[in-house]
């Protein structure tokens, strides 16, 4: 009877690292190559996220701009939302897209992809879809033309998410790809 990976870390207590290079988990050297530059490019759609969103929230908690009758779409349906809340959905999509490039860095370095890739993949696969969703609340605040500050912050915001939604998909697509575990 074959010995799959998850059945041999029940019996061992251990989770069994691949064998061979750390290229071999994604198809080659080639593969690797072009995987590494799309985990790359998460983490540059992170830090673009991440720094127009900061930019964003601090102009909101300044100028209270949601605050009022004149509130934005966000707000429409909520409004006694306060400043500090507003993009909270989107910080923690932030977090979230942060953890989970760390977590693919961190299981293709400890050569356990293989075994791993139905996890990566869910998590990749909700990461792409919580960008998609911020990057569309970014799109939509964008169209206010409160300020060019206000403007650039929010297009910014959406840049990223897109970016970083691209890259985790293109990371999916690849940790799918990776081949299963040997069996024993």
């Amino acid at each position: 009877m074959a010995m799959t990976a998850t059945t041999l870390a029940a019996t061992t207590g251990k989770q069994q690292r691949a064998a061979g290079r750390i290229s071999g988990q994604v198809g080659g050297p080639v593969n690797y190559a072009i995987y590494s530059f799309w985990i790359f490019i998460s983490f540059a759609g992170w830090a673009i996220a991440l720094g127009s969103m900061s930019a964003l929230q601090h102009y909101e908690n300044k100028t209270g701009i949601s605050d009022g009758p004149n509130g934005w779409a966000i707000k429409a349906n909520f409004p006694n939302l306060n400043s500090g809340r507003v993009f909270r959905l989107d910080w923690w999509n932030v977090f979230y897209q942060f953890i989970v490039s760390m977590l693919v860095v961190i299981a293709t370095l400890s050569k356990v992809l293989p075994q791993a890739r139905v996890a990566v993949c869910g998590y990749l696969a909700i990461a792409t879809v919580l960008d998609i969703i911020s990057a569309d609340r970014f799109y939509n605040l964008s169209h206010f033309h409160i300020t060019k500050a206000y403007w650039s912050s929010s297009r910014g915001a959406m840049s990223g998410f897109i970016i970083a939604a691209t890259a985790d998909y293109a990371m999916l697509y690849m940790a799918g790809l990776t081949p299963p575990p040997p069996e024993t």
